[in-house]
């Protein structure tokens, strides 16, 4: 009887065993198809952020050859440094070269009003000699020495005439195109260069500047209000 039991006791730990054998390997099957579906899923969505991160790469990078492109169509210049000094050229907006020069020393080229382009070359302090290019038409003004643009369209200067220091400053629209020409005589004071006596000018509004100047041996600083003369 305790031999009976003992088998069958035997015979039921085995068949216990067995199942925990059988339920393990079901487990482990089960936690490989997780592992492998896991797998999948996580390449699966990697692709679709890999995916996402191109079209956002993609859409940035059509953004920036756009805004290239369309700064390469508003540039009307080129300035390079040559064997001889630095070449520069002005372009009308079809790509046509309308002037060309080359300069011992670097010019500046910079925008000083919508569409107008200022070519500067500094001669020594305060020599700087200046002239206008507007883009839209590739009309290119005088050479002005030391003038101030004002008002983004109108140019201050005195014109060196031989010695004479009492010139006026003479107020004209950049192209001198008749929009504007006044002559302005006041008693300026006698200094390195003539425009060296004009301090500062700016348009207030659409008929008058506030100018600063010096007068006199003893260079008074002037503040004035004056009003232009603009033509019909």
């Amino acid at each position: 009887m305790r031999i009976m039991t003992v088998r069958m006791l035997s015979g039921m730990m085995g068949l216990i065993y067995l199942c925990a054998q059988s339920g393990a390997m079901h487990m482990d099957v089960q936690n490989e198809e997780m592992n492998q579906r896991a797998a999948v899923y996580c390449v699966e969505k990697k692709k679709e952020e890999i995916g996402e991160n191109l079209s956002e790469q993609f859409a940035y990078l059509k953004r920036a050859l756009c805004e290239i492109e369309k700064n390469i169509r508003n540039i009307q210049f080129s300035l390079r440094e040559t064997a001889d000094g630095y070449e520069l050229i002005l372009y009308d907006r079809e790509k046509r070269e309308v002037f060309s020069e080359v300069y011992p020393v670097e010019p500046w080229v910079k925008e000083v009003s919508d569409g107008i382009l200022e070519i500067g070359i500094s001669t020594g302090s305060p020599a700087r000699y200046t002239f206008y290019f507007r883009k839209a038409d590739g009309k290119i003004s005088d050479t002005f020495y030391n003038a101030k643009v004002f008002g983004g369209r109108y140019i201050a200067h005195r014109p060196v005439v031989g010695d004479r220091w009492d010139e006026p400053l003479i107020l004209t629209d950049i192209f001198e195109e008749g929009i504007l020409y006044q002559e302005i005589y006041r008693d300026f004071s006698v200094t390195a260069d003539l425009m060296s006596a004009i301090y500062s000018i700016e348009l207030t509004d659409e008929e008058h500047i506030m100018l600063d100047y010096c007068v006199g041996e003893d260079y008074t600083v002037v503040s004035e209000v004056v009003e232009i003369e603009l033509g019909e």
